[in-house]
């Protein structure tokens, strides 16, 4: 029963970005005169419409999508019947009316309108803060524990105990902030300053070649406080103090001690307590404090370079999926009956976490169908928008249309690939469904 609702949740999610593609063609469609006849949000029969000056705005039955109806059947028909070289004597309003390149932005509307929806989205996103761990920036060369790293990096500048304060006039917040902004420089040398024994100190990181991949060769210092236990040998803020014989100050040199099974000693509120590790298992999470943050001061940026980052996701799947490289498109891509159930799954999941998790969560999913919708409808295939588009500028280039019988025929071959591609994403559902 949780599925279902989960599945309609998640369809409701996907038809509602759907009909906000439709409502990107209306609008460029209203701009450049061409009357649109029906602007239905849903499909099937109708169950409500009122009409305004050219326009039915219609409820459908089944409201999961929705559709923009441009004027202009009658005008193809007709040609049709005539036997017409092309499609003329149209009426004001019609789509065959206007010039091609106004057909093309009627048609770019849609995808466009589904881009700055997923911008807007994720740039709400960026406002809601989320909580994260948080621990002091104290930081060692990997070289000090090769017990627990033995690829060979070095890193001279920093020294055990140093911790990062600042990149040039940005102060770090904690390990985290550090990593993340470190991890930006991709390869390049980063001037930092570091406090050491209580001394301000300008460093310069140094990346290693490791694998084809750059490393810098540090890593947390973060004390050996016990958090969360499943055991109930040990407490949250019990302190490891010592490990197989061994003193202990940080979480790096209990993992230094290599076997599976040790003994070691904790302090809780200064009562000194044996414990054993067995099968090399920690029953317990390393304590962190948490702060509360967003994605950063410029949302908007931060909208821009998330969708710009989802596109270029989308587009490697659909060129895995276009080229028969199977394996690659699968790994990423689903039917979209699974993608909807696990659409309204996620998000109740995180509602029931926390009010901003569900909104998050609910953002996010919602962001890439947006992109996935533009993506899907930039292929070029006619009745897609991007075959409409590739019409369009044929004729822009050849300086007249195509004949209606060449259209008609273009938009048959593009129903019946849209229905291959229908037919080959709905065996995914199959396959997820009944033989996975």
């Amino acid at each position: 029963m949780l599925k279902i609702l989960y599945l309609i949740l998640g369809l409701l999610g996907i038809g509602l970005i759907i009909f906000i593609h439709e409502l990107g063609h209306f609008i460029a469609a209203k701009l450049l005169k061409v009357d649109v006849e029906v602007l239905s949000y849903g499909m099937g029969p109708r169950l409500f419409s009122f009409y305004g000056r050219k326009t039915e705005y219609r409820l459908s039955m089944i409201p999961f999508g929705g559709y923009c109806r441009m004027k202009g059947s009658l005008d193809l028909m007709k040609a049709l019947s005539d036997d017409a070289r092309s499609i003329e004597k149209t009426e004001a309003g019609s789509y065959f009316w206007t010039t091609p390149q106004a057909r093309f932005l009627i048609y770019l509307a849609g995808p466009l309108m589904n881009f700055l929806l997923a911008v807007l989205l994720l740039a709400v996103l960026a406002l809601i803060p989320v909580e994260r761990l948080s621990d002091p920036a104290i930081v060692t060369p990997i070289s000090a524990y090769p017990e627990v790293f033995p690829e060979t990096v070095e890193q001279p500048s920093i020294k055990k105990g140093d911790k990062l304060v600042s990149i040039g006039d940005y102060s770090f917040l904690d390990w985290q902030d550090a990593e993340k902004l470190i991890q930006e420089y991709k390869g390049m040398e980063i001037p930092l300053t570091v406090e050491r024994n209580g001394k301000l100190i300008d460093v310069l990181l140094i990346p290693s070649e490791k694998d084809g991949a750059y490393v810098y060769g540090i890593t947390n210092l973060q004390e050996a406080v016990i958090g969360h236990s499943v055991s109930p040998d040990f407490k949250e803020g019990d302190r490891i103090i010592e490990a197989d014989g061994r003193p202990v100050e940080y979480t790096l040199d209990v993992y230094a001690v290599g076997k599976e099974d040790f003994p070691i000693t904790i302090d809780r509120d200064g009562e000194r307590l044996e414990r054993t590790i067995k099968d090399g298992h920690l029953p317990f999470s390393w304590y962190s404090e948490i702060r509360k943050s967003s994605e950063g001061a410029w949302p908007l940026s931060y909208g821009i370079k998330r969708t710009v980052n989802l596109a270029g996701a989308a587009l490697s799947a659909l060129g895995a999926f276009i080229t028969f490289h199977l394996e690659d498109a699968l790994a990423v891509m689903t039917g979209p009956v699974k993608a909807a159930e696990s659409i309204g799954g996620i998000t109740a999941l995180a509602f029931s976490v926390s009010g901003s998790s569900g909104m998050r969560a609910l953002l996010l999913l919602l962001s890439i169908v947006s992109v996935s919708v533009a993506v899907g409808n930039m292929l070029p295939i006619p009745t897609f928008d991007g075959g409409q588009m590739l019409i369009n500028i044929a004729e822009m280039i050849r300086g007249k249309a195509l004949s209606p019988r060449s259209y008609v025929i273009l938009q048959i071959a593009g129903m019946i690939a849209a229905l291959l591609i229908m037919a080959a994403m709905y065996s995914l559902d199959i396959k997820a469904y009944f033989f996975s």
